[in-house]
């Protein structure tokens, strides 16, 4: 079966980036403040899952347990404020942060730890959403998750939100722009590319998702045409559970694969081993050589911040040939 693997060489650039700019910044510490410039720029609400949030100060010292948020921090020159997040699991454009204080993991944080960096802001996703309450006991605590049936304008407005904050919101606009032109790009060709389907392998086990879905922007922002149009919001989290027979029925013409074992750096057969059979192998995807391995830590653990956006939407440009 003949594959391509995007994740490396396109990302790669968008890593490099991140890495160099948290690099340049400020080891993160106590002392850490915002300059004078920015507190004045600084627009002190946010929008979050649960409503808007004004803060009564910049923050100095941040908690982010998501991912993307740290991701916009770091692309927005930020790293300086961030003195806590999940450590063991932090994706390669992330490394950096492998210094800071861990503080969990994105599910089940430390509360004991999280409560003696003393931080003026908690950030989580909705991986945490459930355990806001008690770490709002320690200290103001946002849900900066983007809303999966608008993915891309709530990505690009969380994004810039988060940015402001700091009095960095035209450095997150710019970068905001260049998303939406390569989004523009990719959606007037995407519709070309034929019946797609969306894999998550996990466990040896296969999931799609369709439009609506927790990838589902894919198809409802990005103009991909699905290959199973019953994959909705109905598994929005965890997708609808398939087969190989299934996809050999469904025939896509396209496949985009994630390995969520790779991701997490959990012990596994590799998706490409998983769809290395006969019944994938005969379909349109594998004999045109349409099938697609994503980088699996920029969609599962990272997907929307400002660099990993850019770094999506340019693996699904790559992969349909742009």
């Amino acid at each position: 079966m003949r594959i391509r693997r995007i994740c490396a060489a396109v990302v790669a650039t968008a890593a490099a980036f991140a890495l160099t700019a948290c690099s340049s910044a400020a080891a993160p510490s106590e002392s850490a403040s915002p300059s004078q410039g920015a507190v004045a720029a600084a627009d002190l609400t946010l929008t979050t899952v649960d409503g808007e949030r004004t803060l009564d100060a910049v923050p100095e010292r941040v908690v982010v347990l998501d991912y993307a948020s740290l991701d916009t921090l770091n692309a927005v020159g930020k790293s300086d404020v961030v003195v806590g997040t999940a450590t063991k699991s932090l994706p390669e454009s992330l490394k950096s942060y492998a210094d800071v204080e861990n503080v969990g993991t994105l599910k089940e944080p430390d509360f004991e730890a999280i409560a003696e960096l003393d931080p003026d802001l908690i950030i989580i996703s909705a991986r945490l959403a459930e355990q806001a309450p008690q770490l709002e006991e320690i200290a103001p605590t946002v849900n900066l998750s983007s809303d999966s049936k608008n993915w891309l304008e709530s990505v690009n407005e969380r994004a810039v939100d988060l940015a402001a904050l700091f009095g960095e919101e035209a450095a997150a606009q710019e970068r905001v722009d260049e998303i939406t032109t390569a989004a523009d790009e990719l959606r007037g060709k995407a519709g070309e590319a034929g019946k797609t389907m969306f894999v998550m392998s996990s466990g040896g086990k296969l999931s799609t998702y369709g439009p609506g879905g927790r990838y589902g922007f894919v198809f409802d922002d990005l103009g991909f045409v699905s290959a199973d149009e019953a994959a909705t919001a109905d598994e929005a989290r965890h997708g609808k559970e398939i087969s190989f027979e299934y996809i050999g029925d469904k025939n896509p013409a396209q496949l985009l694969v994630i390995d969520r074992d790779a991701a997490i750096g959990s012990e596994g057969q590799a998706a490409e081993q998983v769809l290395d059979n006969t019944i994938v192998n005969a379909t349109d995807a594998a004999k045109n050589d349409r099938i697609t391995y994503l980088d699996a830590a920029s969609w599962y653990l990272v997907g929307g911040g400002l660099d990993t956006t850019k770094s999506m939407i340019d693996e699904l440009s790559a992969a349909i040939g742009g």
